[in-house]
């Protein structure tokens, strides 16, 4: 295995590469970032920019996202001793989430946000101090949802934007922003809403490229600093819009706001504005057209031939770096190099769409529809279940009674019998009471004439006692 020497060589041979850390990018972001995914973008934008004759409106473009914000958000290295292996910090707030609904124009205009608070607003004045114009509210998580969009919508968007139409509106492809209630208003007021290719944000969305990177190092160097000022110092909910209104008048300035339409090729519209490592990221266009281009060559790559011979027991062919990079006992974890599996069923990738459309507005609307009737029948079970357990619960106590009064008839019976043994205890007493005091009464006539008898004796012999 080659080992650090040779990096070293390889690295001094070819000075125009460096060496970096590599950014997190998850699957799907990798699977959207391919140059028929852009290029469809940008025609569909071309598109509306023509029809709707906004090549030189830069006031009548607009951008608006929303972007999480940490209370407890820190950037900055400390210094420590060579020795030390820890470098602990008190945190500078809590684990509060707070989303923030940002938009702006590529004029350079900031529309105020939308601050929503997770769980409950706070309590007292909270709000004095914050941006101009803001609107406050809140969800159980802290991100908005489609009533909290609506909001924004009607309360902040529409008194806001510009007077003159039409209007363009970008927006990313989330769940929250397809509103029927929304896209009927957008269509009355002219205003057409452009949803970008999903996954795609990190470099389609003007927010996003360059105003909410500098606002999160922003806001955690602003943290910082008022923790070094006071080191008892906690970010709160009720703090928060005071701090947010500072930074955000440093961040969102008009250089910055036009210079993210700039690099996403909005406005000033451009095709070629977005970096290539994104375009050419992902080439292909699934299995299919893998397997088509292979075919169509007819040739086997170097791997392929490597890899020729396959498992007799699974068919797969093994892969040459287990037992080198991988160990041999993780080898059932990786996929085979060549499949024989059966293909997967692959969902259909969304693309760029302009949501104000009937056809979106008559999906959405079946959707609702479909919602309305899942959640009808949904209630529907749940009252049949609640009948059902009532019912059982009926059948249970008809039972419970029944059985209560089986009992109560048995003991009824028994306490009949009780009565019956105790009446006939009473009655054999009374009898041998009864047969005592004849017999009593019988010994007392017999003592009485013992007793006569006796004094007449006595009576007699007491005539014939003389004095000697």
């Amino acid at each position: 295995m080659p080992g650090k020497r040779r990096l070293m060589g390889f690295r001094r041979r070819h000075p125009e590469i460096s060496l970096r850390s590599p950014d997190s990018l998850d699957r799907a972001r990798a699977a959207m970032s391919n140059a028929k995914i852009v290029g469809d973008h940008f025609l569909k934008v071309g598109e509306l920019l023509e029809e709707n004759n906004l090549q030189n409106r830069p006031h009548q473009i607009y951008n608006a996202d929303e972007t999480g914000m940490a209370l407890d958000a820190k950037k900055s290295r400390v210094i420590v001793p060579t020795a030390s292996k820890r470098a602990p910090s008190i945190r500078s707030g809590g684990r509060d989430h707070i989303s923030v609904m940002s938009c702006v124009s590529a004029a350079g205009g900031v529309v105020p946000p939308m601050i929503v608070f997770n769980k409950a607003l706070p309590s007292g004045k909270f709000s004095d101090g914050g941006p101009p114009g803001a609107l406050y509210a809140s969800s159980e998580s802290g991100y908005i949802n489609k009533e909290l969009f609506e909001q924004w919508y009607f309360k902040i968007f529409l008194p806001h934007c510009h007077k003159e139409r039409p209007i363009l509106l970008v927006l990313d492809q989330h769940g929250s922003h397809l509103s029927l209630k929304v896209l009927m208003s957008a269509m009355e007021e002219k205003i057409v809403i452009y949803g970008l290719p999903p996954h795609t944000s990190h470099f389609t969305q003007p927010l996003d490229v360059t105003v909410f990177s500098v606002l999160k190092t922003k806001w955690a160097t602003t943290l910082e600093a008022l923790q070094a000022v006071d080191s008892r110092f906690q970010a709160r909910k009720t703090t928060f819009p005071r701090i947010f209104a500072s930074v955000q008048d440093q961040v969102f300035n008009a250089d910055k706001i036009k210079a993210g339409f700039k690099k996403t090729g909005i406005f000033p519209f451009n095709e070629d504005a977005i970096d290539s490592v994104w375009t050419d990221m992902s080439t292909s266009e699934g299995p299919s057209a893998q397997e088509g281009s292979s075919g169509e060559s007819g040739e086997l790559s170097s791997a392929e031939r490597s890899n020729s011979e396959t498992c007799p027991t699974c068919g797969h062919a093994p892969n040459p770096l287990v037992g080198t990079l991988v160990p041999e006992h993780l080898q059932d974890i990786l996929r085979p190099v060549n499949s024989t599996t059966a293909k997967q069923t692959r969902r259909r990738k969304l693309s760029a769409r302009v949501m104000t459309h009937e056809d979106i507005v008559e999906e959405l609307r079946k959707k609702e529809e479909d919602e309305r009737t899942k959640k009808a029948k949904a209630e529907e079970r749940k009252k049949k279940a609640e009948l059902t357990r009532l019912q059982k619960e009926a059948k249970a106590k008809q039972r419970e009674d029944k059985k209560r009064k089986r009992e109560m008839e048995n003991g009824d019976e028994e306490k009949e019998k009780e009565l019956g043994k105790e009446e006939e205890e009473k009655e054999e007493e009374e009898k041998e009471m009864d047969a005592q005091k004849e017999e009593e009464k019988e010994q007392s006539v017999e003592c009485q004439r013992d007793g006569s008898k006796r004094r007449r004796v006595k009576k007699r012999d007491s005539r014939y006692d003389y004095d000697y």
